[in-house]
Formats: C-alpha cells, structure tokens, sequence
C-alpha cells in the first residue's frame, strides 16, 4: 500500500482527538499565551506605527495590516505545534511509538499531527478575527470567508512543520528554521507592507512562499477587491499545501517505521 496521502484513512481523527482532549485540558494555559504576539501586533503595527501611516494602498493602514497578522496568528500556531509540539511527542513522550503499535499508521500519524496544527491555527486567528471585528476593522460580508483561508495557510505551514521535525535529529536544529525562514516569511510575504516595495529579486523569492498568496487572498476579501486574477495565486496556494502535505506524511512515515 502506498504510504502517501493516498493510504491515509479515518483513523488519523482518533489521533487528533486525543491531542484536542490535552488541549481542553490546559485551553487556559494554551489559548492566552498564543494571542499575546497577534494582540500586540494589532497595537504596534495597526494602532502603533498606523497613526503615522495615513494610507497604505489607499486604505486605512490598519485595514491593509489586518490580514496578513490574522496570517501570521495561523501560520505560528501551526508552526509551533508541528515543531515543538510534534517533536516533544514524538521523542520525549514517545507517543507516536505507542500510536503505531495500534492499528493507525505512521502516515496517519502525520495527518493528524497536520491537521490538529492547522486546527490549533484556526482556533487562534478566528479569537483574533473577533478581536479585529470588535474594534470595528472589518465590515465586508466575504470576512465570512477568512477562517477558511487561515485554516489552509496553518494547512501549508503545520505540514512544512511535520517536513522539518520529521528529518532533524535534535530540538536545537529548529532554531536555524525559525530564524531562516518562519521569522522571514512573516515580514517578506506582504504582512506589514506591499511585496511590490522589494526589490524585483525579492519579490520572486517572497511570491514563491505560499504566505504571500494567503495574505494577498485574505486582503482582496477583506477589501472587496475579489477578481479573477487571484485564481492562479488560489491555485499555487492549494497545490503547494498537497504537495507539502503528501511529502510530510512519506517523511513521517520514513521517520517512525523505516
């Protein structure tokens, strides 16, 4: 049977279930930390810096910021919880050792641990995002859409995440994929400013991140500048969270049976 996406069944839902109940176990000590950097993000960037900022893009600074930090809220959780999470599973508890032991595979491990770090990142934007509307940030009816777009971006990044921690043989090696590409995409893939105030070299590198197409999506809906043009960057969004999704379940695999 093939050990990609293709072999995963229902199963992988009990592994997510259990990592749901730990969650609500300790909800207070794993909700209010994660939206301390989002929080302050809208203070700083939005209130912050966006009281000498008139416009961006011919909006409200805090309006063109808003999407890209709900962004970043989903990415980081994913990210954090399909690194250090995972890892802390997976060689300090050994858990994952005990999972396989049972009926449920190693992909389907994996799958799990991908989609309860997107379901982490989901949790976290959508408390931003009733924050933002709080406030009086977003008033387009296609805001309904944003938890879905948060979902898939956390999607892409948990099985980036699941990719790194699957391959590296100590905890210390994260720091170097943090500082060299989380901390980077968040400021590259247009969160803060236009990706267009790079240089053209920097442009391509930031638009081959799926980030930049998540935020870019997120700001069209936000500012009711929906059109066809966003299809292909939809499309490179979806296709690079499948792509990334079947390698992190075969390297999962590889890392827990082979």
């Amino acid at each position: 049977m093939s050990e990609g996406i293709i072999s995963i069944t229902p199963a992988f839902a009990r592994v997510w279930k259990r990592n749901a109940q730990v969650y609500l176990t300790l909800w207070k000590f794993n909700i209010f930390p994660a939206l301390a950097e989002p929080v302050l993000f809208i203070f700083v960037f939005g209130l912050g810096i966006g009281s000498y900022i008139d416009e961006m893009e011919g909006v409200p600074y805090l309006d063109f910021v808003a999407p890209g930090i709900l962004a970043i809220a989903a990415i980081m959780q994913a990210t954090f919880e399909c690194t250090y999470g995972s890892y802390f599973r997976m060689r300090m508890q050994n858990t994952f050792e005990g999972i396989i032991s049972t009926p449920i595979s190693a992909g389907e491990v994996g799958m799990a641990e991908i989609v309860w770090g997107a379901t982490r990142g989901l949790v976290t934007s959508s408390l931003v995002l009733l924050l933002m509307v709080a406030i009086g940030v977003f008033d387009s009816w296609t805001t309904l859409l944003l938890p879905l777009i948060t979902f898939l971006a956390a999607f892409n990044f948990a099985a980036i995440g699941i990719i790194v921690t699957s391959r590296i043989a100590q905890m210390e090696y994260f720091h170097f994929y943090f500082a060299g590409f989380v901390l980077p995409a968040q400021f590259l893939c247009g969160t803060f400013f236009p990706v267009s105030r790079f240089p053209d070299a920097v442009q391509v590198i930031a638009w081959i991140i799926p980030l930049t197409s998540f935020v870019d999506i997120m700001r069209s809906l936000t500012l009711d500048r929906v059109s066809a043009s966003l299809a292909p960057e939809l499309l490179w969004a979806l296709g690079s969270t499948l792509v990334l999704t079947e390698i992190a379940v075969r390297s999962m695999h590889r890392r827990l049976v082979e």
